[in-house]
């Protein structure tokens, strides 16, 4: 199960398909549905509501997209499945499932429990309160009915996000001290989270465990050479994701100001209509990445947002590409000697004049590659993933095939 349709290649699923691909080699993996409160019944969505009264009068009211997922009944339900099921271990997603876990907890109380967290989204909210930006419910919004979301990613965005940015931070640290592991994409934000962490906070087990966990990518090419093919600037990603939405703004910007000879392709679903900017390319899903990262292909990616690691980046690289991008782009994957990590306010001439830069787009296209092979690589990826996932009392020689259960919140 999952807040996403795997089979829709954006976003986390290629990662948390990645995930369920490697368990299921050596263990039996059963996929259980947290449903939110829009799928629920009145119940539910009652339920949810007295508890967040009751946190509002004790001063430490829940985020609200984990409130989504409080439905008491519907925790009551799935913590019921697991017992039932005697899994070894149970993977959740994201905080949301904050309420999820302290039904857990107390039914459970010894139960290897590992939250992927993804990214810091207490980060990204106060990011986007602190430089006013608009907030898009992503995923999620569809489910949501239009007036709600109009609201939301409208009028109320800016109190939105001001509340999440406020109260995300005890969320995730909750959820962080009751998990056996908590995992993060990003070792930066590791970082961030453990600092989080009261220095008295132990269990009987010891301090809270949290792993940086990037993502395994495989390569598809060699890097490609100057001269090998016209040059051309490419870009992946839906507006629906506010990242994307920026950087496509961005460049969008930078074509219409300084009118680069060289095309800009955009690739991805987009909501907004189409600008008619000359240079620029708009292709819609790319059902082949191949065509998108052919020999020739420069990825821009001015990253506006931060959070996580930018998978475009590594993806660009497995291809054989170089990537021009920022610090924000490339936080997580710091390639040695990279030659493109640059202010997106010093990109001109990288844009009007790419040919006098073949030497360097070759460089930054071996170095990329090289990280990839040596920092990302899927069998190692699978290795953290297993050890993440292994309970303590588990021994290297326990019969492969031990049960896990993938528990993670489905929008409704």
């Amino acid at each position: 199960m999952t807040t996403r349709d795997l089979a829709q290649r954006n976003g986390r699923t290629p990662i948390m398909g990645h995930i369920l691909v490697a368990l299921r080699r050596q263990h039996t993996v059963e996929v259980i549905t947290l449903h939110s409160v829009l799928q629920g019944g009145r119940a539910d969505r009652l339920g949810a509501a007295a508890a967040w009264l009751a946190s509002l009068a004790s001063g430490r009211p829940p985020p609200l997209q984990c409130l989504l997922y409080a439905g008491p009944r519907e925790a009551e339900r799935v913590a019921a499945l697991i017992a039932a099921g005697a899994f070894d271990a149970v993977y959740l997603d994201t905080v949301r499932c904050q309420t999820l876990l302290r039904t857990l907890r107390r039914t459970l109380p010894d139960l290897h429990i590992v939250t992927d967290f993804d990214d810091l989204m207490s980060r990204r909210m106060t990011y986007l309160r602190h430089h006013r930006l608009p907030l898009l419910t992503g995923h999620v919004g569809p489910h949501f009915p239009r007036w709600a979301r109009r609201l939301a990613e409208g009028p109320l965005a800016r109190l939105v996000t001001a509340y999440e940015a406020r109260t995300l931070p005890a969320a995730e640290r909750e959820v962080m001290l009751a998990s056996s592991a908590t995992v993060l994409l990003s070792p930066v934000e590791r970082q961030m989270l453990c600092r989080h962490a009261p220095a008295d906070a132990l269990s009987k087990d010891g301090p809270p465990v949290v792993r940086a966990i990037p993502p395994g990518v495989p390569l598809r090419a060699e890097p490609w050479g100057h001269g090998h093919a016209p040059l051309r600037f490419v870009f992946i990603g839906s507006d629906r994701q506010l990242q994307n939405r920026t950087a496509i703004d961005f460049l969008l910007d930078q074509w219409r100001r300084l009118k680069p000879a060289t095309p800009l392709h955009i690739h991805g679903r987009q909501t907004r209509p189409l600008a008619n900017v000359p240079g620029v390319r708009w292709h819609g899903y790319a059902d082949d990445l191949a065509q998108v990262y052919r020999p020739g292909s420069i990825a821009l990616v001015p990253a506006l947002v931060a959070g996580g690691i930018k998978t475009k980046v590594a993806e660009a690289w497995a291809w054989g590409c170089p990537v021009l991008g920022n610090r924000t782009a490339m936080e997580g994957l710091r390639a040695p000697g990279y030659p493109l990590t640059l202010p997106e306010d010093q990109w001109g001439p990288y844009l009007t004049q790419p040919e006098a830069y073949a030497d360097l787009w070759a460089d930054a296209a071996r170095k990329g590659a090289a990280f990839v092979r040596r920092a990302l690589s899927p069998a190692g990826f699978e290795r953290a993933w297993e050890m993440a996932l292994r309970p303590k009392s588990a021994t290297r020689d326990a019969p492969a095939g031990a049960p896990l259960v993938d528990a993670e919140q489905a929008s409704g």
